[in-house]
């Protein structure tokens, strides 16, 4: 805690919120402040995640083996394992696509062609700040799965803080990405049965 008592704000300065760092947020997690949590860091916020229930599980499953079944080569992908685009973020998307040997290489996982998300409890983070982060971190497709919904959101062209296309598909029987050639999916059946 020690660091955290460092970086505190001076008294004199007005109240507000505390900007966490990457930096800080590592050091409380090897500290074991959030053991037993499942958090990210995004936009200088620790956000702690909800339990995984059955209806975001299956399609978290179902769309792992179809992206290691359909996977082009020379490409890998990486499960629920953290981007670092900067100092303030470290969102933990469920699938990134990267090049292989991105991370052997010493290259950061924000090389990444795709980002993913399956979305139950956290739909609003995941359209709202995890676009604009990865957006901003310049990845160039970056798809939501709206479990409720059973829809698609596909976001392609990253500029700044946004994706100029944003598109909602219903028709799930024939994704193509854009940003990794070759890779199409029917994602028909990838939600728990009604």
């Amino acid at each position: 805690m020690e660091a955290l008592n460092r970086a505190s704000p001076p008294r004199h300065q007005k109240p507000g919120k505390f900007r966490m760092t990457r930096a800080l947020y590592h050091q409380l997690g090897e500290r074991g402040a959030f053991e037993g949590l499942k958090v990210e860091l995004l936009e200088g916020e620790i956000i702690v995640m909800s339990p995984m229930d059955a209806a975001h599980a299956y399609p978290l499953q179902e769309l792992e083996h179809l992206l290691h079944v359909h996977l082009p080569p020379g490409l890998r992908v990486r499960t629920q394992m953290p981007i670092a685009p900067d100092d303030e973020n470290e969102p933990e998307p469920d699938f990134a696509i990267v090049p292989a040997g991105t991370q052997r290489e010493g290259g950061d996982a924000t090389s990444a062609l795709l980002a993913v998300e399956v979305s139950n409890t956290s739909l609003r983070d995941d359209l709202q700040r995890k676009a604009r982060i990865y957006a901003r971190a310049g990845i160039p497709e970056y798809w939501v799965v709206d479990v409720k919904k059973r829809e698609l959101v596909v976001h392609r062209s990253p500029v700044g803080e946004r994706y100029r296309s944003v598109k909602h598909l219903k028709d799930l029987s024939e994704v193509t990405s854009t940003a990794v050639p070759g890779l199409v999916l029917d994602l028909r059946n990838i939600f728990i049965k009604r």
